[in-house]
């Protein structure tokens, strides 16, 4: 039987491994990406349907694509989980299964966006596939796969065990071509064992991470999520306000204080490098309850517009 290479984080890092610098996201990310339209609920048909809608044209020439929302992300849902080696999401060679019925051919929907002017985001390290072990040569072929078939942004989920983001940076890194990184760790740090500088303010192994757990179509969330953002827009600002306590929604995750105080080792957002809450639910808010269309209309604006006063990346997701 092959044996599994296991991957010991220290090792493979150098010393002093900081910031990605890949020269993108110089400006927040706008795009569109599945997960709160559709879940797991789509394929390669719907994402090419989205696709054609983001470059259409209306009213005065404008699009989506036009007005900057250029990349379209799968999310969860394309993997094929128990078709790897011994009953995982990867093969013996590292490379991930795709589940075939859903995307008879990954390659062929990314060419598709590209014709059409769109950027294409991928989704790695997902939840539904329950991996537990983390392998490097599963790092290895996820950044195979994603850079073979032609992705140029990607999101890092944190319910596998590949978490170490700066592996993945230097991995993409390596294939020559820049791609726009997501760290999609609820606002918690995973050590990566080889920076003892991580989630310093020069630290940032991808172009934007996330500050606090799932939105939900819920004004409550989207006001907490918003609030976990606060302490890393500035190095003196201090944590966000703790989260109130609403038993009939999922719970979310508050980014505890830095270990040395407000002052000392939250990443910082900037260009290249994005503190993000989570994907817009504007144009979703129908659904948390509201007795009017207008309310919706009005929290779905008040969203939208809060996200871009802290620069978050703008990911549209009706």
């Amino acid at each position: 039987m092959k044996s599994w290479r296991i991957i010991s984080v220290a090792s493979t890092l150098p010393a002093f491994a900081v910031g990605l610098e890949n020269g993108l996201a110089r400006l927040p990310p706008m795009a569109w990406r599945s997960w709160n339209a559709y879940h797991t609920g789509m394929n390669q048909s719907l994402i090419m349907a989205v696709i054609e809608e983001v470059a259409k044209e209306r009213a005065g020439g404008m699009s989506l694509l036009s007005l900057g929302y250029d990349m379209v992300g799968i999310d969860e849902g394309w993997e094929g989980c128990g078709q790897g080696a011994h009953q995982t999401q990867h093969y013996a060679n590292g490379t991930p299964a795709v589940n075939s019925i859903k995307f008879p051919d990954m390659k062929a929907l990314v060419d598709y966006g590209h014709n059409k002017g769109v950027k294409m985001g991928f989704y790695l390290n997902g939840c539904a596939c329950g991996e537990r072990t983390e392998r490097l040569i599963n790092y290895e072929g996820d950044v195979r796969f994603t850079f073979a078939a032609g992705f140029d942004g990607v999101k890092i989920d944190s319910c596998g065990m590949q978490r170490n983001m700066t592996l993945y940076a230097q991995l993409f890194n390596k294939t020559g071509r820049p791609i726009v990184i997501e760290n999609c760790h609820q606002g918690q740090s995973f050590p990566d064992g080889g920076d003892p500088n991580q989630m310093g303010p020069g630290w940032c192994p991808y172009n934007l991470f996330r500050t606090s757990g799932d939105i939900i179509n819920v004004w409550d969330r989207v006001i907490e999520n918003l609030m976990s953002v606060h302490q890393f827009l500035t190095h003196e600002s201090g944590p966000g306000a703790p989260p109130m306590s609403h038993p009939a929604e999922p719970p979310i995750y508050f980014p505890p204080s830095p270990p040395d105080g407000p002052n000392g080792t939250s990443p910082v957002s900037r260009p290249g490098c994005w503190a993000y809450p989570d994907m817009l639910e504007v144009g979703q808010m129908e659904g948390s309850g509201q007795t009017s269309a207008q309310q919706s209309a009005d929290e779905s604006a008040s969203h939208f517009a809060a996200w871009a006063i802290v620069s978050s990346p703008l990911v549209l997701g009706f």
